[in-house]
């Protein structure tokens, strides 16, 4: 059984410093030079990753920090179009790369032959 939003614990400090390395990434693949454009990025990036992680479903965020920068940017797009931030439900049917619940979990692509 999950704890209840109330009963969840902040981030450690291991997962804020995976969040930071996962942002640094996400800045720096955009190219955003304009302190403006880097704000938003970071502020939508922790936003989506802490309503998630802390309220939704766990996410690797180790994994994350060191994965392919594509898949990354899939599963943040993946929380920008469908994740409720103020309930920080997912909706049924949406599968995320990084994550520790094996319902939310979106299944490898097999290479062609």
């Amino acid at each position: 059984m999950q704890p209840s939003n109330q009963q969840r614990q902040p981030l450690t400090h291991l997962e804020h410093k995976a969040i930071l390395r996962i942002i640094k990434r996400v800045i720096a693949h955009k190219g955003a030079t304009e302190t403006r454009i880097r704000n938003r990025i970071y502020d939508v990036t922790e936003q989506l990753l802490r309503m998630c992680h802390l309220r939704g479903c766990a996410l690797d965020l180790e994994a994350m920090g060191t994965a392919e920068i594509a898949l990354v940017l899939e599963d943040l797009s993946t929380l920008r179009n469908h994740l409720n931030t103020r309930t920080g439900n997912l909706p049924y049917g949406q599968r995320l790369h990084f994550t520790h619940n094996v319902a939310f979990k979106k299944k490898p692509q097999r290479e062609a032959a």
